[in-house]
């Protein structure tokens, strides 16, 4: 892990004293490695309020048998009847639960963890019309493919093989790049794209999958554009079948249509940001409004019809690594910092900075947003920790 600066300790250490004043809900949680990914899984256990979420382990290459993909479980007490009279200390002056109530577990369960076959594991998100299925991107160039149901307890079967399915494309012996971002198909189910540390982009349709061969090495669509110098992210536009964006490490996003497998609009190096994208995702309840983050600490907010000039600029002051729209709330927008490990959310509409997560000492590298609350958030940074929050309500409403 890296040193922690003193500044951020110190910062750190501030935070915490003020988390009773930030939040209206906080659980910190630190694992032995950091994840790249966090994603909430749709459903929910009304019953206990428990909430299921998708990570990853990152090592690094260091101890490749700790890679792996997890699912874990937390419940964030919402069925638990804090104000009820019968519930409040007068000694303390605060609402408690009484003895009799029986509490969750506070933190994090792990209910599942999947061993990766091979490389690091740069990415993890679920397939969205059937959440079961689980597709990670490797640094070795591969797309794993794993199912949820036939994994049991334990991490690995000995009578199946580490994974479902392999997309690895075949170049024709050119080198393959590192996987290094996914996104499902919104209207089609099964339809995958991955993009590629060497500029190349593979559109997937496992639906052509065959057990007999679990590798499948020609993906329906096929694009490579070795001079952008990689491609960071890619993302679907969520009311049409055929178009994504992608964000490129020279300083350009590039609307994408599989239809006739080319670019059909992009933003030019001159009105765009001055360092590589890391970030590109589209609104979900505006599916014309694509955002853009990247090194250079910037955020832009574009119209795919006119892709000029953006038609608002946000600066976070700090490189970017994590973009997501609320999806509840369609103006509102977090951004995850590489280096200074804050998340900020902003009112997309006017650039309003509404509240500052201060909890990670490193870098933050994913944010994600609970379905079921428009507020609960959960983020990963580099320093193992895993935070799930909800900003005080006074803060932001």
């Amino acid at each position: 892990m890296e040193t922690i600066p003193e500044d951020r300790q110190q910062r750190y250490t501030l935070w915490k004293k003020n988390t009773k004043l930030l939040y209206d809900y906080l659980n910190t949680n630190s694992f032995k490695w950091p994840s790249l990914s966090c994603q909430f899984f749709p459903d929910l256990d009304t019953s206990s309020d428990t909430h299921r979420l998708l990570f990853t382990s990152f090592t690094s290459s260091q101890l490749p048998q700790d890679e792996n993909v997890t699912i874990a479980s937390i419940s964030t007490l919402r069925h638990v009847p804090w104000s009820s009279l019968n519930n409040f200390d007068m000694d303390e002056m605060e609402f408690k639960p009484d003895l009799s109530t029986k509490l969750p577990p506070k933190n994090l369960q792990i209910q599942l963890t999947i061993n990766f076959p091979h490389g690091d594991c740069n990415r993890a998100t679920y397939l969205p019309q059937n959440p079961d299925l689980i597709s990670t991107a490797s640094s070795d160039g591969s797309v794993y493919i794993f199912d949820r149901t036939k994994r049991g307890k334990s991490p690995i079967s000995h009578l199946r093989g580490p994974f479902e399915a392999q997309l690895l494309p075949n170049n024709n012996g050119s080198p393959i790049g590192e996987t290094v971002a996914l996104d499902w198909n919104r209207q089609i189910e099964g339809i995958l794209a991955s993009t590629y540390s060497n500029g190349q982009l593979c559109i997937w349709d496992i639906k052509k999958f065959e057990k007999r061969n679990p590798i499948m090495s020609q993906p329906s669509a096929d694009f490579i554009d070795t001079e952008s110098q990689g491609f960071n992210d890619v993302s679907w536009m969520p009311s049409h079948d055929c178009l994504l964006s992608i964000a490129r490490e020279d300083n350009i996003m590039t609307l994408f249509d599989t239809r006739t497998n080319g670019n059909i609009a992009q933003t030019g190096p001159s009105t765009n940001h001055a360092s590589g994208i890391n970030c590109t995702k589209f609104n979900p309840s505006q599916p014309l409004l694509v955002a853009t983050a990247s090194g250079d600490g910037l955020v832009q907010l574009w119209d795919i019809r006119k892709l000029h000039n953006p038609i608002k600029t946000i600066n976070c002051e700090s490189p970017l690594s994590a973009l997501e729209w609320n999806p509840q709330l369609p103006t509102v927008l977090a951004t995850g910092g590489q280096e200074d490990g804050l998340v900020k959310l902003w009112n997309a509409s006017n650039g309003q900075l509404l509240f500052t997560h201060g909890g990670h000492m490193l870098g933050v590298n994913d944010i994600a947003w609970s379905p079921h609350d428009k507020w609960l958030m959960c983020s990963v940074a580099n320093d193992n920790s895993t935070h799930l929050w909800k900003p005080a309500s006074r803060l932001v409403t």
